[in-house]
């Protein structure tokens, strides 16, 4: 790769990684333009450069933090079956990632899609690109499974992890989320078995 190349490679990481830390640190309502460009440590020319509009930037962004988080879930696929992962421990998994930046992110991502239906038509092709890799992703970890059925337990874990997600903004209490992904993995496996 030139060093052109990797430099404006490696701007365009900036600015999406300070583009994550600004809507899950200010929310979309209060999310700038220029604050990402401090964030990131260049110009606000530089941010332009890369990305049109504020919606480009946050397509962009939301994309990156869900690919970073399916690309996690199919090493924990391989760990998996490579029996290096235990189901509990991919329940983990999902948990450390929809606990952290990831959550918030795509929460203040769906309030503003909530109210800006041009932006939500932006997003609308990438959040099913998610969602089929995600049911790919549990079909490759049940394969004993039917698609369905795997879909069905993975919605129902996403479900609950967002929940639980949602939940502790209001409340701070590890144990008590802790507990609920304690009962989940008992259910899960029941239901994995049978």
């Amino acid at each position: 790769m030139k060093w052109q190349q990797r430099k404006s490679w490696e701007t365009r990481r900036k600015l999406l990684n300070a583009a994550l830390t600004c809507l899950e640190r200010d929310g979309f309502h209060s999310f700038r333009l220029d604050r990402v460009a401090s964030e990131a440590g260049v110009s606000k020319g530089a941010l332009t450069h890369h990305f049109s509009n504020k919606d480009d930037l946050l397509v962009h962004a939301i994309e990156k933090v869900l690919d970073e988080f399916v690309d996690a879930l199919a090493r924990g696929v391989d760990e998996f079956h490579d029996d290096h992962l235990t189901l509990d421990g991919f329940l983990d998994l999902m948990w450390q990632h929809m606990s952290g930046q990831l959550y918030m992110v795509t929460l203040e991502i769906a309030l503003k899609a909530r109210h800006e239906p041009g932006f939500k038509d932006l997003l609308t092709p990438q959040v099913r690109h998610f969602h089929s890799r995600i049911d790919d992703i549990w079909q490759q970890l049940f394969p004993h499974l039917s698609p369905e059925r795997a879909s069905h337990l993975m919605n129902l874990s996403m479900n609950l992890l967002r929940g639980m997600g949602t939940q502790s903004v209001f409340r701070e209490d590890s144990e008590y989320f802790n507990e609920l992904l304690r009962a989940w993995k008992v259910m899960l496996r029941q239901q994995v078995a049978s």
